[in-house]
């Protein structure tokens, strides 16, 4: 890989971005993430992932000589945290987002005789947002290559439980709540969590009545191009760049490999030999997609003073507006908004570029003027991005503007962002927790043929499981108890 540290333009200061990712790394956030305690699980992977990407192998010119070691996530940390997510695992499939979500097992199981079986008596808990970002973070955390990444993890019931969270017509809900009902949108994102839990867990390995109903799930994704070539939750609803990378990331989730091998492309599509590709399948215009995605770059423009508004004109056109161009590297900087007139946004940098990485059409992005608008107008002075141009940071918008960066220099021949990592864009990490993803996908896999192969193993693994749900569900009830021990105290 070349160096491009002699590349035009504002460079990423990468030593200010560590320094605020592992300010929100060990010590506490702000007080204005105390209202997203819910979902705690998110906000870790963004720090964990930021992290990853700037500590790993391909972030140095020369790799180190153990990778490992230069990480900035300590290996006791990474076991601790380990626990942690999956201490938040519910006993019958699905993470819950945060310990505040977790619930003595006793609570949190029923039975149910007109089933004959257990039941969730808390089925809101666990959710499917929460159990991406922890299958996620696990295969961040792995240990040597990954493929230990998922012990631990409920594989069958929490395939089980993903096919609950699918209805008729294709789409995905959030959780499945007390009257057996899914709830929540029908929009992509639940598509792409859907289509990414099943590849890590191996749902295409399971027989047809345990898998998704994946043809459904395409066809809703399909259902869902609007008139202007973007995405929406359907064709009648205002499309959205942020919904075209879900949707295409989850089509290309589906056509990964059953097994994957040293030709596989990390960032383009592949499928078994003789079948058809659910993206080409599930978009039925490409081309307009990619015009959509391309309309969303534009260049900012600093507003005009109090004085100078008092006196324009209101029809009055810029006179050099005509010399603005997004081919001159040395351009205004432009960015990217999700949907018509709408502001530049941060996060849309990455929505836009990585949904064109994937679809194989990075080159219709100029690089220039989309990093100058990160690195010039939304890179903050304390370290990480803001959401706009003069606004503070958030763990959100820093850690896609980061992917942002990253895919831009992979897009382009020859570049590299310096101190930055490459990333995945179907997953959005880098690529070196994306094999470990993998690896622990294999791990998976193995380990349930093992079982299904073996009576002895699948009851020692059955002893396994309930051994890990005992201990998490006892930290849980302690961690109850002490809470209720402390509030009688403070009352």
């Amino acid at each position: 890989m070349e160096d491009n540290s002699t590349e035009s333009g504002p460079p990423l200061d990468t030593a200010r971005h560590i320094r605020y990712w592992q300010r929100c790394y060990k010590s506490l956030l702000p007080h204005h993430y105390t209202s997203m305690d819910s979902i705690r699980l998110t906000l870790g992977f963004f720090i964990v992932a930021a992290l990853e990407l700037l500590s790993s192998a391909s972030s140095y010119s020369e790799p180190p000589p153990d990778p490992r070691a230069s990480s900035l996530i300590p290996p006791a940390d990474r076991k601790r945290l380990r626990e942690f997510v999956l201490s938040l695992q519910h006993p019958l499939g699905g993470f819950c987002g945060s310990p505040n979500h977790v619930l003595p097992r006793e609570w949190s199981v029923e039975w149910d005789a007109a089933q004959d079986r257990e039941v969730a008596g808390d089925p809101v808990n666990p959710n499917i947002a929460a159990t991406y970002f922890a299958l996620l973070l696990l295969g961040l955390l792995a240990d040597g290559d990954g493929a230990d990444a998922y012990d631990g993890v409920h594989r069958e019931k929490t395939l089980s439980w993903l096919k609950r969270l699918q209805r008729e017509e294709g789409s995905f809900g959030d959780v499945v709540n007390e009257h057996g009902f899914v709830s929540g949108g029908r929009d992509m994102r639940f598509c792409l969590l859907a289509a990414t839990i099943r590849y890590i867990l191996g749902g295409d390995a399971a027989s047809k009545e345990d898998d998704i109903d994946v043809e459904a799930l395409v066809a809703h994704i399909r259902r869902g191009q609007t008139f202007d070539g973007g995405i929406s939750e359907s064709a009648t609803h205002e499309s959205h760049a942020g919904y075209a990378y879900c949707a295409v990331a989850a089509l290309s989730m589906l056509d990964l490999p059953y097994e994957e091998t040293s030709s596989s492309s990390s960032s383009s599509s592949s499928t078994d030999a003789g079948k058809i590709s659910h993206l080409a399948a599930g978009i039925s215009s490409v081309p307009s997609l990619i015009h959509f995605l391309g309309n969303r770059q534009f260049t900012y423009l600093t507003e005009d003073s109090d004085e100078d508004d008092d006196t324009a004109d209101p029809t009055h056109i810029l006179a050099d507006l005509d010399t603005l161009s997004l081919i001159d590297p040395a351009a205004t900087p432009a960015g990217f908004n999700g949907r018509l007139n709408k502001k530049l946004d941060t996060c849309y940098t990455w929505w836009v570029s990585g949904t064109l990485s994937i679809l194989g059409e990075s080159g219709i992005v100029d690089r220039a003027p989309s990093r100058s608008f990160l690195l010039d107008k939304t890179q903050h002075v304390i370290g990480g991005f803001g959401k706009h141009p003069g606004s503070p940071p958030d763990v959100y918008h820093a850690y896609l503007g980061l992917a942002a960066l990253s895919t831009l220099a992979s897009s382009s021949r020859g570049t590299r962002e310096e101190g930055l990592g490459e990333l995945d864009p179907r997953f959005c990490l880098g690529v070196e927790a994306v094999r470990r993803i993998k690896k622990g996908r294999e791990g998976v896999l193995s380990r349930s043929c093992e079982v299904a192969a073996s009576p002895s193993s699948r009851e020692a693994q059955g002893e396994v499981d309930a051994r890990h749900t005992s201990k998490s569900m006892a930290a849980s009830a302690d961690e109850v108890r002490q809470r209720l021990a402390i509030a009688a105290g403070r009352r």
